[in-house]
């Protein structure tokens, strides 16, 4: 979500630099996606599955109560439009069940012109083009609200009407940008005289557009089922902010909010007269309830957290507080906040306003829970360690490809988002070529590759799926090397390539070679791992230390031991290291005495020995 910092201010008064803003918005969990530029505009990254996210007013709303300012919303047009006169009404028709509401109102007398500076400014820095004022602030109110809507020409609507249903195999659409497109049996569809005008949650289509000389219009905002808007926009591989935002689950209350305040910018940009149209709302949203115990809060917390403050903090993030007692709290919860669905969300948000980096830490009076990762991934982490070892990278690759037809076992996807990543892979070969291929274009001549990764396939019955190690090697002397440290660091030394070039264990075919690679299923062979049982020897931990001495020419290193020998020390032994010809009168041992670990006496061992040497042989050192 873009979040131009002259657009959210106009909802939060900070006086933040962007890049604390930027700190912020990560507390809050809305990360940066790219770097801040001069641009001023906050690339966040929606990992919270929050539709109010994809909207500025919700990202500022909870900046605002995490920095405990004011929160300044808009005001929109609250007043009932006119009523129309029959012949003029717009019959809205819904004939499909995916449409939870479906509301219209009219404009008549409007002018198209172009958008207010402040309006194209705001759009710009979000990244989209400026129109006219009437797109534009179709725009600017779904960025705004999270609400997507679409104005259509009264005057070129094929008939006094605007039904929803699913499209007929075969029916065309040309959309607002030009493009054509063949509809299938299913996708669902707006049409108006029997002609389709706008696909559903998706895009508008160019026969109703508004242009400079468009008069009247239908405003409309609907609320549908995301998973059809979902499958029309992959099946049609569109993708745009009003897909972001109509594939989410909204609340059909959100529509009120966004319309009203596009309605009071129509009327204040493009003039007018607004008409009541018809509002279909076949059953309207019951609100949310949701009930805050202090105990779970402190349980999960961690702190002495009142309920006055949790109170607070919910208020201002705009739940309703419905009932209290001195442990619980029941709060209605807003239209925007979809996400909700137990009390743990609710306290989630209370540590997130409270900021987590205030949880203190404490040492857990439990034991410790039981590690589950599962022994396959414990397994797969030793064979990474070995391959690194051995000089190899770990790579990643997609699994998605493209359709290979003569490949029978391929898993196709019905909802492909391109041509070319149609189909779930059968191998990991594939992609660890495609990279050895960048490789040697930027001249990296590696070892070689691996991944550790799932391959799919389908059979007459089921679609099955399995853990796979594949390693590819500069040449066949590496591979062949390669496979055989695997296999002997498992315990493993009886193992044969047979003439259909598979590896055998213990009449177990556990993978396949090929001329520079091999592959291996992992679950296969971690049941043939054998522990190793070689000799445990006795370790001491020793500590040692370098001294560079200055000998005379006539002083040898014989001497030194010699002169070391007499002295009473509690080393465990000592090494030259170096001998270096200084110049005509001096040459330089450097030694090294080694020390059991928790030896006591290791710096008055040392001024003995340098004091000894000094003494006896005439022996300057500087360490």
């Amino acid at each position: 979500m873009k979040i131009p910092l002259i657009w959210l201010k106009d909802y939060v008064e900070t006086s933040q630099s962007l890049k604390d803003i930027a700190a912020d918005f990560t507390q809050l969990g809305l990360m940066l996606d790219k770097p801040l530029d001069e641009t001023e505009v906050l690339d966040l990254e929606q990992r919270l599955n929050r539709s109010d996210l994809l909207s500025i007013i919700g990202c500022a709303r909870d900046l605002a109560v995490f920095e405990n300012v004011l929160l300044k919303l808009p005001k929109g047009h609250t007043k009932p439009g006119k009523i129309i006169d029959k012949k003029d009404l717009v019959k809205i028709d819904i004939q499909t069940p995916v449409v939870r509401r479906f509301q219209t109102r009219l404009f008549k007398g409007i002018k198209i012109k172009p958008s207010p500076l402040w309006l194209t400014e705001r759009l710009n820095a979000y990244g989209m083009e400026s129109i006219n004022n009437i797109v534009d602030i179709t725009n600017f109110v779904m960025l705004e609200y999270g609400q997507p809507m679409h104005a259509q020409d009264i005057a070129k609507l094929p008939g006094m009407d605007i039904t929803i249903r699913e499209s007929s195999e075969g029916e065309e659409i040309t959309t607002l940008l030009g493009t054509q497109i063949k509809l299938t049996h299913d996708t669902h569809i707006l049409t108006s005289g029997g002609k389709p005008t706008v696909i559903l949650g998706v895009v508008g289509g160019k026969l109703t557009g508004v242009t400079n000389m468009t008069t009247d219009i239908v405003l409309d905002a609907g609320n549908y089922d995301s998973r059809v808007v979902r499958k029309s926009s992959r099946q049609l591989k569109i993708m745009n902010e009003t897909v972001t935002r109509d594939d989410k689950f909204l609340d059909p209350r959100l529509i009120d909010f966004a319309l009203d305040r596009a309605t009071s910018l129509i009327l204040e940009y493009a003039g007018g007269e607004y008409y009541v149209n018809d509002d279909y709302y076949p059953n309207p949203v019951t609100p949310q309830t949701l009930i805050l115990r202090l105990a779970r809060l402190h349980a999960l917390s961690g702190m002495d957290i009142k309920m006055s403050e949790a109170k607070k903090i919910l208020k201002s993030l705009e739940f309703i507080v419905t009932e209290e007692t001195e442990s619980t709290l029941t709060v209605e919860v807003p239209y925007f906040r979809t996400d909700m669905e137990v009390e743990d969300d609710l306290i989630s948000d209370i540590l997130r306003m409270m900021d987590y980096n205030n949880i203190p830490l404490i040492s857990l009076n439990t034991p410790v829970p039981t590690d589950i990762t599962p022994h396959i991934y414990r397994f797969e982490d030793r064979l990474r360690d070995l391959l690194v070892g051995q000089g190899y990278d770990e790579h990643i690759t997609l699994s998605l490809t493209n359709v290979n037809s003569a490949n029978k076992e391929q898993v196709v996807l019905v909802n492909a988002l391109t041509s070319d990543l149609n189909a779930l892979r059968t191998n990991l070969l594939d992609g660890l070529n495609k990279v050895s291929k960048t490789y040697a274009k930027h001249k990296q001549n590696k070892t070689g590759l691996f991944e550790i990764g799932k391959v799919f396939a389908k059979s007459t019955t089921n679609y099955l799926e399995g853990r796979l190690l594949t390693v590819l090697s500069i040449d066949y002397y590496k591979s062949a090397s390669s496979l055989s440290t695997i296999l002997n660091s498992l315990g493993i030394f009886d193992y044969q390539i047979t003439t259909n070039y598979e590896i055998k264990v213990e009449d177990k075919i556990i993978g396949n070679v090929k001329p520079t690679s091999y592959t291996i299923i992992t679950d296969q062979l971690i049941s043939l791992v054998k522990n190793y049982a070689g000799i445990i020897s006795d370790f001491t931990r020793t500590t040692s230390l370098d001294l560079s001495l200055l000998a005379p020419l006539e002083v040898c290193y014989a001497d030194i031991i010699s002169t070391l020998s007499s002295l009473k020390g509690d080393w465990i032994k000592i090494d030259c290291k170096s001998f270096t010809k200084m110049d005509s009168i001096s040459n330089n041992y450097l030694i090294s005495i080694m020390w059991d670990a928790d030896s006591k006496f290791i710096e008055s061992n040392k001024v003995t020995i340098l004091a000894s040497l000094k003494s006896n042989l005439k022996i300057e050192s500087k360490s």
